[in-house]
Order: C-alpha cells, then sequence, then structure tokens
C-alpha cells in the first residue's frame, strides 16, 4: 500500500472521528469553554499539519527510483521536513499543559473572595478548569494522530534506507 494512502485513511478516520465527535457537541463545548481558546489553535495546526505530512508522503511515493545520489537528497530532504512534524506534535502537548497553567491560574485567582456567594466561586472555578482540561485533552488528541502520520512516513524513508543498504552491500560482495 502506497504511503500516500496509509495517510489517507489515518486522516479519514481521525475526521471521522472528529465528525462524529461534533455531531455530539463535544467539539462546540471545547471551543465553548476553552477561555485561552489554545484548544483552537492547536486544532487549526493540527489540520495545517496534517496536510502538510500528507504532502510529504505524496512526495515519498514518488521518490527516484533510479539514481541513488538523488533518492539520497530526496530521503534527506523528507527527513528533515518530516521534523517539522514531530515537533509540531511534540509542541502540541506544550501548548495543552500552557492552557491547563493558564486555566488553573484562572480558577485559583478570580471569584475567590471570602464574602463572594458561594455560585460565584463555583462558576469562577468551573470557567478555570474547563480551560485547563480542555486544552490538555485537545493537546493529546491531536498530538497522537499527527505521531501516526509522521510514523507512516518514517516507515517509507527507512524501507528506502535498508533496501539501498543491502543494494549496496549486495554490489560490494559482488565485486
Amino acid at each position: 500500500m502506497k504511503t500516500f494512502t496509509k495517510w489517507f485513511l489515518v486522516n479519514a478516520i481521525v475526521f471521522t472521528a472528529a465528525f462524529f465527535a461534533q455531531t455530539r457537541g463535544a467539539l462546540t463545548i471545547i471551543v465553548e469553554n476553552d477561555m485561552s481558546k489554545l484548544s483552537v489553535l492547536i486544532m487549526s495546526i493540527y489540520v495545517l499539519m496534517s496536510g502538510y505530512v500528507g504532502h510529504l508522503c505524496y512526495l515519498a511515493d514518488r521518490m527516484t527510483k533510479d539514481n541513488p545520489k538523488i533518492r539520497r537528497k530526496e530521503r534527506s530532504y523528507l527527513q528533515r521536513r518530516a521534523n517539522i512534524g514531530w515537533f509540531t506534535a511534540e509542541h502540541f502537548l506544550s501548548l495543552g499543559l500552557l492552557g491547563t497553567i493558564f486555566g488553573l491560574t484562572v480558577a485559583t485567582s478570580t471569584h475567590l473572595d471570602a464574602a463572594a456567594p458561594l455560585a460565584q466561586i463555583v462558576t469562577g472555578l468551573k470557567k478555570g478548569l474547563n480551560t485547563a482540561f480542555y486544552t490538555t485533552i485537545c493537546g493529546i488528541i491531536c498530538s497522537l494522530p499527527l505521531q501516526v502520520q509522521l510514523l507512516v512516513l518514517g516507515f517509507k524513508t527507512e524501507k528506502k534506507i535498508e533496501k539501498e543498504e543491502s543494494g549496496e552491500e549486495n554490489q560490494a560482495s559482488s565485486e
């Protein structure tokens, strides 16, 4: 199966899950309850990076088969570009953690006066904790499928490396 097809299948599963989550109102709840709006940023970056990785998977399928020098350059190019994806996937978790800290700060700093009514205190805690939890969930959920896509791409480039090394060993032993 082609690398691009595998990437497409992963994304079909992810976007189908997102569709069903939205039919239950999950995405709307996340966006509405995240005061920091980091979850929107995470989801937007995920969509962009997923398209970028799809482009890299397409390029991986079109790598030159004839010229080893060109193939090495193409493989090196793909590996360098894939590092951008790995950086992004790792920092989805960082953005989720940033949202958690922001939410906890909001939860503990607003409406905690002794003179404030209990309902007002609970409302402030709820808003902050929603932000904390939803950004963390969003960061984790977006990081995992992006990492799967990058693994699909990595398997393709690693397979090319193994084929080249075994081909070079066979040429050296025949000489």
